[in-house]
Parts: C-alpha cells; structure tokens; sequence
C-alpha cells in the first residue's frame, strides 16, 4: 500500500512533537517533514509534494491561509487545519466545511480528522476538496475586505459625530471539550462568571468556557442581554418575573426555573429591564 506523504506545520514545537507521535502510529503515514513557519510550508509543499498537510493557521511570516492563497489549486495536497480559536477562521470552516483541530483536541477528534483526511486522498476528491479550499479562500478574502472601512465623502458626513452601532452576530462561538459549538443567541438563558471560566447555559445545555463575563458582554447585544450582576449575564427575552430580596438585592427568575441574583449596584440596570418589558 502507497503510504500517504504527510507535511506538519506548525509555529510551536510542542504541538510538532504530538501531532508526530499521533501520525507515526498509523501505518498509513509516511511523514516527510515539519515546518515552523508559512513560508517554509509553502517551500516545503512545492518541494516534498505531500498528499496531507497538517497546517496551523496562526504563524510567522505568512498564515495557513496565506500559503493556501499562494499555491495553484494543482499544487495544493488535502489540508487538516489547526488552531486555537481563532473567529476569523472559524466562521470559514464552518461555510466552507474543510475539516479542522482545535487545540487542545482529544484523541478521538484527532482520529476523526486524520480518517475524513485519507477517504479524501484515497476517493481522489481532488474537484471537490480544490472547490472547498477556493471557498473557503474567497470567504476569507470577503471577511478582510468586510473589515475595511470606508469613510463618507466630506459633503455626507454628518454634523456631529457619533458611535456606529455595534454588528452583534446572532450566535456565539464556544469552544469547550475540545469542539466548536455554534449557539444561537436567542438561546442563551444566562451567563455565570466561574473563575478563569465562564458558565453558558443554553436550552437544556450547560457548557464551561474558558473566557471572561466581560468578553462575552461585549459579544452580545446590549439591549437583549442585561448584566445583573458581577457574575451573572441575563438574556432578557427568558427573564419572566424579579421580586425584591434582602439588602436592597433583587432575585431574577429565568425561564429555565433558575433564580439569579441580582446586587443593588445594578439596580439602573433593573430601571432598564422594566422600562423595557412595559415597552415591550
């Protein structure tokens, strides 16, 4: 059997060293290199012609995207894609559905990543996987341009200026357990700060997050989200009744019959919940 020539890429040698051991235990994989850097993978790829690449998205001197744009679609081997969270290339995996390794993954995903890999290489899909890399590429090249801002011409601006409103998405992205969870914002019920994580409870779904209640507020919609607490975000449209507590504290009862605590520092925030469900 033709073994798969297979070229690992990445900027951290740590994460070289594991993918070797993994790749190594298969005996279908015959590993021709390692790179540390986008321009070497590009050298190495059109030098060693490798069926399979590991590729890391975030590194020096040119990205895995940057090196996916360089090469002709006939010089381009199937592509395993590895990252730790990076949104930007998240969002074109997921259009463009070319398989990924969000570090730290598990073994099993490992193995799911590298057998979705080697149908490819041995079903010859090389139509179809050139289409999904050209995707994939022009959906990044959208997202770039997306974040140019163009100025108004002087005649347009405005008097006086003001902040743009902020594009909040209609999901969140949260990685826990080693995936991906693409989670609909209208879902969320509420957010609990817990250390160095945070807690996401969803309908009927807990998930423990390693992030900040600050980064995930500013992720979210102001209007629809309330902080009613130092630890605790709530979304509004599950809040269903709050009743005055002790101290001057309030107790919000949510739809999936939890009772958050809401402190009395936040007590404008309760004006704000009021005024709107009235209005609404």
């Amino acid at each position: 059997m033709k073994k798969i020539r297979t070229l690992i890429v990445d900027d951290e040698p740590l994460a070289r060293e594991g993918l070797e051991t993994q790749l190594r235990a298969d005996p279908e994989i015959s590993i021709v290199g390692q790179c540390g850097d986008g321009q070497a993978a590009l050298d190495a790829i059109r030098t060693l012609r490798p069926d399979l690449v590991f590729l890391d998205i975030q590194m020096p001197k040119r990205d895995g995207f940057a090196v996916l744009a360089e090469l002709k679609p006939a010089e381009r081997p199937v592509i395993v894609f590895a990252t730790a969270y990076d949104q930007h290339a998240i969002r074109a995996f997921e259009v463009c559905a070319i398989d990924y390794l969000l570090k730290p993954y598990s073994d099993s995903r490992f193995a799911a990543a590298l057998t979705k890999a080697k149908h490819e290489i041995h079903q010859a899909h090389s139509s179809t996987l050139t289409q999904k890399v050209e995707e994939l590429l022009e959906r990044v090249r959208a997202m770039d341009a997306a974040r140019v801002e163009t100025p108004p011409p002087p005649e347009q601006a405005p008097a006086t200026t003001t902040a743009p409103a902020a594009d909040y998405t209609d999901r969140i992205i949260l990685k826990a357990d080693g995936a991906l969870h693409f989670i609909k914002t209208r879902d969320v019920i509420w957010i609990e700060a817990q250390g160095d994580f945070v807690r996401v409870q969803s309908n009927g779904k807990t998930q423990l997050v390693r992030e900040t209640l600050q980064s995930m507020e500013q992720k979210l919609d102001g209007t629809k989200f309330l902080r009613i607490h130092r630890s605790y975000l709530v979304n509004l449209e599950h809040v269903r009744k709050v009743e005055l507590a002790l101290y001057g504290d309030y107790v919000v009862f949510v739809s999936d019959g939890s009772k958050l605590r809401m402190s009395r520092n936040y007590r404008t925030k309760l004006k704000a919940l009021v005024n709107r469900t009235a209005s609404d």
